[in-house]
């Protein structure tokens, strides 16, 4: 089996697929795992989780969750005086009754867990640039330095700009959902911790809005349940992570059209200083006094740009050797906190329907055919229903 992308989903399913026997390599087009950053915080509920604790082993599930933070499970929406506007149990928001968590991972950490066991399976710098279906039905994937690889099965991982959905799908579209965001983080040391308003940490998350159309804020805190390292080297055998210490995860986001904010490729070619200076300036100042006092203690050089895309509906199509999970089928807006467990859920399903699928073509073919009917019924309508709550609290489009 071909993964392309070595994100959460591509990992997941890894791991997935090797726990069954079958001969897996990963190929991610980034030079090493650190290459570019991918954020920091992500919020799993029960689909996500269910579908990592399908895939990982058990010893690496559990340290996925020793590592991991339990905020309140409440998200809140407050408006730029801190009034509440909304606030319900964050299971309720996600549209899962009943689940479980929800937990706030740390992203590297989480990475760095799911690439422990994987090793050599796991190739980078392999950027690719097309694919072509063989007369024996299998599959050959071209990179860009020359090498190819061959498999009966080939699972594009490979994010919003996909390159395997690009072919398999020309006609798939993934839209600008007139959102950029700058996104960073706030480290939690004791004395900062103690001088944060409780309203800070009564939820998994909060958004505070000025309405659509008007920049937000968002904030989610990470604080750690055990240091990653030291809950890593607890592990028999131990699993090497890096240190974290918890912070506040914090974002600023606005339409794309706000006055006050340039266009994305100018956006990206700032310093994290003038980010920081930008998003102060497109906040403006009739906002309450703790968001000013929260913005002056972000972590500057911590700060990025995202450009926000969320997927339009995609009709069924041909099964066949070649096929898409996560952000590279279906991206969504973030506001739902569902973009990472909808791609582990696909990981976690498309685990559970090749499960014993392959013996020959056909029976995997029917396994393939069986996730994607399963993942367009549940991915589609999240898909919709983060476009619709984005464009009540943020004003996406």
């Amino acid at each position: 089996m071909i993964i392309i992308g070595a994100g959460l989903g591509g990992l997941a399913l890894a791991h997935g697929l090797q726990g069954q026997g079958a001969d897996v390599a990963v190929y991610e087009r980034d030079v090493h795992p650190g290459a570019r950053p991918q954020g920091f915080r992500i919020q799993l509920d029960e689909p996500g989780l269910t579908g990592l604790q399908n895939c990982l082993p058990a010893p690496l599930f559990e340290l996925c969750l020793a590592t991991a933070g339990a905020p309140p499970a409440r998200v809140s929406v407050r408006n730029r005086h801190l009034n509440v506007l909304a606030d319900k149990s964050a299971a309720d928001s996600s549209g899962a009754v009943g689940s479980a968590g929800p937990y706030a991972f740390n992203r590297p950490t989480l990475r760095q867990i799911m690439l422990s066991g994987l090793g050599e399976h796991v190739h980078y710098g392999a950027k690719l640039v097309s694919y072509q279906r063989e007369a024996d039905g299998k599959v050959t994937a071209c990179f860009a330095d020359g090498r190819t690889a061959t498999a009966d099965l080939l699972v594009g991982a490979d994010g919003v700009n996909s390159v395997v959905r690009r072919f398999l799908l020309p006609d798939a579209r993934v839209e600008d959902a007139g959102l950029r965001l700058v996104y960073g983080k706030i480290p939690l040391d004791v004395s900062v911790r103690a001088g944060l308003p409780d309203w800070v940490f009564d939820s998994i998350f909060t958004v505070v809005t000025g309405g659509p159309g008007h920049p937000h804020l968002g904030l989610g805190p990470v604080e750690f349940s055990r240091r990653p390292d030291l809950a890593g080297l607890a592990r028999n055998p131990p699993v090497e992570l890096s240190p974290a210490g918890d912070y506040l995860a914090c974002m600023v986001g606005a339409p794309a059209d706000h006055p006050r904010m340039p266009a994305f490729e100018e956006l990206c070619a700032l310093a994290p200083a003038a980010l920081r200076d930008l998003a102060l300036h497109v906040m403006g100042e009739d906002w309450h006094d703790d968001v000013h006092r929260l913005l002056g203690l972000w972590h500057t050089d911590s700060l990025f740009p995202l450009r926000i895309s969320t997927a339009a509906p995609v009709a069924a199509w041909e099964s066949g050797p070649v096929t898409l999970i996560g952000d590279a089928v279906h991206a969504m807006s973030p506001v739902l906190a569902m973009g990472a467990n909808t791609a582990l859920r696909d990981a976690g399903e498309l685990t559970s329907t090749l499960r014993g699928a392959t013996g020959t073509a056909e029976t995997l073919m029917e396994g393939v055919r069986t996730y994607e009917s399963r993942m367009r019924g549940y991915a589609f309508p999240i898909v919709a229903a983060s476009r619709q709550t984005g464009r009540q609290r943020v004003g996406q489009l």
